[in-house]
């Protein structure tokens, strides 16, 4: 639960569409992406080898001139970090230095150099060390402050990270923290979804009546966020705000999530936000386009909201693929961009929705204008981890008052 609200000051991404912001809202207001090639080698064994990569070019401009044998995940760590902290330009000299910490996800980090040892190809250098993922939080060459720490719960992984850096910010502990999520491609993920029969050949198409699975795809997005009382006094730019977020754990099944979890987060951040359901203008679903996932996630919205009507509902995994742990930061990116734009992006690649799932209001074909500033984000994990997050236009930042919800 926030006693205040949290300013988000800084971004930092890395996506198949690019490195910045405006390319990448252009991608989810554009066509599905159906695949993106794989750099490190052949997946045709598997049932299923389509996967939405970042394209060469970008990993060219993310390896740095003095780091040409790092991996993938050291580069997008410290992209990512480097990036939202330049945006937010943090004092960096007495009588104010702030004290700055990280929380980062990943799901795959650490299991990139083991994998590599066992194809064969030419270890990074310190790869010993990069079996534990605990070295993300060096690879930008940043001195942290305050803690830093590395987590994963799975697809939930990317909210849960900004969630818990803004509990140490209540706390006290720090006075910005960078925080978000970032997964690569590596075989054995491809293997697992298979092993899953989750993958999907083509497009990833949510809430469609055809739902051919999930799109695997990679990236990373990370935050710098402070407290708005302290944003607002050093004069840094608000991006959005963050007025509350929930976290549950159902630990319903291994794999396939139940709506009681979902809800229950969903329950949390309203409360934790101050508002009532009816008062958002939309929702960044979870959204992954396989079947139990889109029926869990509306069944869970449906006991939220009980008799109200639903607000317009998207899912950004129809242009950028499902990024795994990563997942979660790329949807509050969206909801961040959403409300910069006044409009939710479209669920790209999908005309119609399925029937079965009974009556809601998807936003297809074109962008839908906001109708209230702020949206909820949805992310959801393997084991029943669930977050979900109340994030509002950065408009509000100069109205809202310090609060408390207790």
């Amino acid at each position: 639960m926030l006693a205040q609200p949290m300013a988000i000051t800084g971004i930092g991404l890395a996506a198949p569409s690019g490195l910045d912001c405006d390319t990448f809202w252009a991608a989810l207001n554009g066509p599905a992406a159906a695949s993106g090639a794989w750099r490190r080698g052949d997946l045709s064994a598997y049932p299923v080898d389509n996967v939405l990569a970042l394209p060469a070019r970008l990993w060219d401009k993310l390896c740095a001139p003095d780091s040409a044998a790092d991996d993938y995940a050291g580069m997008l760590a410290r992209h990512c970090l480097r990036q939202a902290l330049a945006q937010a330009k943090p004092p960096a000299a007495a009588p104010q230095p702030l004290r700055i910490g990280c929380t980062l996800a990943s799901s795959t980090a650490g299991n990139e150099a083991l994998e590599q040892q066992q194809r064969g190809a030419p270890a990074p250098v310190s790869s010993a060390a990069r079996i534990d993922p605990a070295y993300l939080l060096d690879a930008a060459g940043l001195a942290w402050s305050a803690p830093a720490s590395l987590l994963s719960t799975a697809c939930s992984s990317g909210l849960m990270a900004p969630a818990l850096a803004m509990d140490l910010l209540q706390a006290g502990e720090a006075d910005m923290m960078l925080a978000g999520g970032l997964d690569t491609l590596l075989e054995y993920t491809v293997c697992g979804f298979n092993g899953l029969r989750l993958a999907s050949p083509g497009a990833c198409q949510p809430f469609a009546p055809e739902r051919p699975g999930v799109l695997l795809s990679e990236g990373a997005v990370c935050f710098a966020i402070e407290p708005l009382a302290a944003a607002r006094a050093r004069g840094a730019e608000v991006l959005a705000l963050v007025l509350g977020y929930g976290i549950s754990c159902d630990a319903g099944h291994p794999t396939a999530p139940t709506p009681d979890g979902p809800c229950r987060a969903m329950r949390q951040a309203l409360a934790a936000s101050g508002l009532e359901a009816g008062q958002l203008g939309g929702i960044i679903t979870h959204g992954t386009g396989s079947v139990t996932n889109d029926q869990v996630e509306l069944a869970a919205l449906r006991e939220l909201f009980g008799a109200q009507p639903l607000p317009p509902l998207t899912s950004i995994k129809g242009a950028l693929g499902h990024p795994q742990a990563a997942a979660g930061a790329f949807a509050l990116l969206a909801a961040v961009l959403a409300l910069r734009h006044g409009a939710l992006p479209p669920i790209a690649g999908v005309a119609g929705a399925d029937p079965a799932l009974g009556q809601f209001d998807p936003v297809l074909g074109a962008a839908r204008p906001l109708a209230a500033p702020y949206l909820m984000v949805d992310a959801f994990g393997f084991g029943g981890n669930n977050c979900a997050m109340i994030v509002a236009s950065a408009a509000l930042a100069a109205t809202s008052q310090e609060h408390s919800h207790a």
